[in-house]
């Protein structure tokens, strides 16, 4: 706890608070490791962190156990091969959001990358973590890997129109939950290079208000952007009609 503290707490104010959160994320990585992959001791040492290093500490754990989990190297009785939502639907509440937002990955590899029954899986989930379990998938829909996985897709220039394409395989109320998820993993990845990919995806999406998406955009610059003047001009890049929008998503 001491060591992961003094690393991540050295990230100044010019750093957003996702840099420190991926801090503590990293850290979950390597605490799992050290655990030899006791999915329960990793967690247990995640807690002895603040709520905010906690949770960063989390989804590390749950994602390099979902790691395990695809290569078939995780302990025994941590996965099930008749319960596809296994742990995630099995463990504390409070450590459902960050298990189930890594979850995606599992689904794809159980469901031999069929993203209509793995998205229909996430109904099954605990009445509040069906988002997040939406979520996890929409976030692979915009990665070129799992594109390429899902539908054989490995045309860049296709990227934005084939996440789309996957979102709207998804049961009809977690196709939201795809949409802003693959916007996030896209403003993650392109950052603030919003014209490659965020403002196009915005400017095609059906079936989610265009309002959302661009206020999606506005919260994803918050994340990452710590000057508020670079913000405002960020959200400048938007359309005029939705750039209300994206600085609203800037100050939520």
């Amino acid at each position: 706890t001491a060591a992961a503290d003094l690393i991540c707490d050295s990230l100044n104010d010019s750093f957003s608070s996702k840099f420190k959160f991926y801090c503590y994320h990293g850290i979950g990585h390597g605490i799992m490791m050290a655990h030899a992959y006791d999915l329960h001791r990793a967690i247990a040492t995640c807690d002895s962190f603040g709520h905010f290093a906690s949770d960063g500490c989390w989804q590390g754990v749950f994602m390099e156990n979902v790691n395990a989990g695809m290569t078939g190297t995780a302990r025994r009785g941590i996965f099930s091969k008749e319960d596809p939502l296994t742990p995630c639907s099995r463990i504390e509440e409070k450590y459902r959001h960050e298990c189930f937002i890594n979850h995606g990955g599992y689904l794809m590899v159980f469901f031999d990358n069929d993203i209509q029954k793995a998205s229909s899986a996430c109904l099954n989930a605990p009445k509040n973590s069906v988002p997040s379990c939406f979520q996890s998938l929409g976030l692979l829909t915009t990665n070129p890997s799992w594109q390429f996985a899902i539908t054989g897709n490995n045309d860049a220039d296709k990227n934005v129109d084939v996440a789309l394409e996957i979102c709207s395989n998804f049961p009809n109320h977690g196709k939201n939950n795809c949409f802003m998820s693959a916007l996030d993993n896209i403003m993650n990845y392109d950052e603030m290079n919003l014209s490659k990919r965020a403002l196009p995806f915005c400017e095609k999406v059906t079936g989610w208000l265009k309002e959302e998406c661009y206020r999606q955009i506005g919260i994803n610059i918050a994340r990452q952007v710590v000057d508020l003047s670079q913000r405002d001009k960020l959200c400048d890049e938007t359309p005029m009609r939705y750039n209300s929008h994206c600085l609203e998503g800037v100050r939520i």
